[in-house]
Formats: C-alpha cells, sequence, structure tokens
C-alpha cells in the first residue's frame, strides 16, 4: 500500500522557491510586481528532480485543496487574459499544471481527489489543441500537447477504474472513496478519451465495456457514433456528426481533422477519379468541415491535385502517398474560442 505524503505549503508557490527566483531574475512577467514577486501571483514551476535530490520535502509540497487554488487561479485569471498571445499564456499555464501534477504525484493523493485535478488539465490540453491548432512549431507543438493530454487522460481513467471497483467491504480505504458518488463529468472525460483517439480499437473497446451509466450517456454514445464512422473510413458522417458535439468535444475530435481530410482525399482520388471530371470546391468544404475556401486550394495542392476555377481533379495516381497529413485550420473563431474561458475549462 503506498504511503500518501501530506504537504504542508499553503502558498501557490513555495516560499524558499520565491526568493530564489526572485534572486536569479527567473520570475515570469505574470509574477512580477515592480521586478520583485508578487507572493499572490508567484506559481510553482515545474523542475525534474536531480540526481540524487529527493523531492518529498514536505513544506514545498502543496496540498490538494492548494492545488485547486493554484489551477483554478490559472484558468480564471491567467488563461481569459486578452493582453498577450495565448500561445504565450499557454506556455505559462503548461509549466504550471505540470507543477500541479508533479505535487499530485508525490504525495499518492487518493485518486477521489485526484480526479478533481486532472479534469480541468484534460479540459485545458483539448481546448489548447484547437485554439494554437494553426501557430508555428516555434510557439505551439501539438505533438507534446498531445502527449500530455493522453498522460493525464490514461491517468484519470485509471482513477476512474480504481474508484469503480471500491467496495465497502475493502479495508484501509479513504472514507470519501467508501460513499464514491462520481459526478457526470466522468461521461465527458470517457467521450473525450474516445474522441481524442477516434477509429482506434482501444478506445471503442473502453467505450463497449464501460458500465451502463456512463454507456449509455448522451456523451459518450455520440463519440462511439464517431468514432465507429472514423474506423469504418466514413468521413461523410464522421464530419457531419462531429460539428453537432458541444465545443469541448468538438474541439476533442478535431484533434484528429486533419487526419481525417488526409484519408478522405486519399479515398475521394479513387472514387472520383478522372481527368475531365471535378469536384466542386463548396461541397468538399461542407463534407469536410472546411472554414476557409482557401484551406482547400492549400490541401488540394499539398496532396498532388490539380485546382481549377473552384474545382478538384481527382487522380488517383498524383495522390502523394506518403505519411504526410493535411494542414492545420481551426474552425473556431478566436474570439468565440475566448468567450469559453474560463467556464469550459472550469465545467
Amino acid at each position: 500500500m503506498s504511503i500518501t505524503r501530506n504537504g504542508t505549503c499553503m502558498a501557490m508557490c513555495p516560499k524558499s522557491e520565491r526568493l530564489m527566483r526572485e534572486e536569479k531574475r527567473l520570475l515570469h512577467i505574470f509574477e512580477r510586481k515592480e521586478e520583485k514577486a508578487d507572493p499572490t501571483k508567484t506559481v510553482k514551476c515545474f523542475n525534474r528532480p536531480a540526481a540524487g535530490r529527493t523531492m518529498t520535502d514536505l513544506s514545498e509540497l502543496r496540498p490538494k485543496p492548494v492545488l485547486i487554488m493554484t489551477m483554478n487561479y490559472l484558468f480564471t485569471k491567467i488563461a481569459t487574459r486578452a493582453d498577450y498571445n495565448w500561445s504565450f499564456i499557454y506556455d505559462f499555464i503548461f509549466d504550471r499544471l505540470r507543477a500541479i501534477r508533479q505535487d499530485l504525484v508525490i504525495q499518492r493523493i487518493n485518486p477521489l481527489d485526484t480526479i478533481e485535478i486532472l479534469e480541468p488539465i484534460v479540459r485545458f490540453h483539448v481546448y489548447a489543441a484547437q485554439r494554437l491548432c494553426t501557430h508555428s512549431i516555434s510557439t505551439f507543438d501539438p505533438k507534446i500537447n498531445n502527449q500530455h493530454l493522453l498522460e493525464c487522460l490514461k491517468h484519470l481513467l485509471v482513477c476512474y477504474d480504481e474508484c469503480s471497483n471500491v467496495t465497502l467491504n475493502d479495508f484501509n480505504i479513504n472514507e470519501s472513496l467508501r460513499n464514491l458518488n462520481l459526478n457526470d463529468n466522468r461521461t465527458q472525460m470517457e467521450a473525450i478519451y474516445i474522441l481524442v483517439n477516434l477509429g482506434e480499437i482501444n478506445s471503442l473497446t473502453r467505450g463497449l465495456n464501460l458500465p451502463i451509466k456512463y454507456k449509455e450517456s448522451r456523451e459518450v454514445k455520440q463519440a462511439m457514433e464517431i468514432s465507429f464512422s472514423a474506423y469504418l473510413n466514413n468521413y461523410v458522417r464522421t464530419c457531419r456528426l462531429i460539428s453537432t458535439l458541444s465545443p469541448l468535444l468538438k474541439c476533442a475530435a478535431l484533434c484528429n481533422l486533419r487526419k481525417i481530410r488526409r484519408v478522405a482525399l486519399e479515398i475521394m482520388s479513387v472514387g472520383y477519379n478522372s481527368r475531365t471530371l471535378s469536384f466542386p470546391e463548396e461541397k468538399l468544404q461542407e463534407i469536410l468541415l472546411y472554414r476557409d475556401i482557401d484551406q482547400i486550394r492549400i490541401d488540394s495542392r499539398f496532396f498532388g491535385f490539380m485546382y481549377t476555377n473552384g474545382n478538384i481533379f481527382f487522380e488517383k495516381e498524383k495522390f502523394q502517398n506518403t505519411d504526410k497529413i493535411a494542414n492545420p485550420e481551426m474552425l473556431f473563431n478566436e474570439k468565440e474560442l475566448h468567450k469559453l474561458l474560463p467556464d469550459i475549462l472550469l465545467d
């Protein structure tokens, strides 16, 4: 049985770290006040453990209530700012959330409390994947964001499963787990897992084996329907169903949009193969959820198709049969996405 460590740091950043970072001028602009560290704004940053150094000093670990407070601060006071580019904001929050997860793991916080902390972090990574998808790799790396999203999701699903297996006959378990009553957020998180891993056997299998109360929820049923369509390469139905999702679930599904478009265009290069007949761009825009008509022209040329006067000529031998996927496109208006904060993160 793992031993729980209860941190004693009641601030968003331990005093020792705050003073050290002030002295070495390592404070972020969001944490400074007249070049000094503002104790009400300084947030513990992520640090890799050095060789031979333990990270179990309780005075530097924040207990669950402080981790929740810190996360709420990041999402309500930092994520909502409009005076900086959101990719700059993302970098700050991304690092501070890693520190929250680090404190969470070191203290071996129980599954129920872990769930409460990880759910908003999953939403953050899903939201960021859509909001920053068109940014250059120098300001946003979608692979790293997706890696951390999947790490959080998998940890979260393990916690859900542990909580589901708790019974009143189990010994040495937290009393809150004995009286477990998970809220509706689990259905949202299970749906996100399915949508992020669209068309993949493992996520479909998990969805099919969920307890009936989650499997029959509207969000999970929607996600499963879309994932089955993607598995069958039914791109028309997949995109049509994605457009019916709530904003956060749509962001999760859109993590796969570039891959969906590539598969669709490859199939269409065979199904509509012709040197004389063409396919109208307006219809392709409708089918594959293109927001910008210019993006169709970019993708057409990217995959080797001839584009003339609003029409695409599909020829299977000209399709660029490589591992390339379509170019990124944000389907939401950025102002529209910004208005969803912080509610979409702290649902």
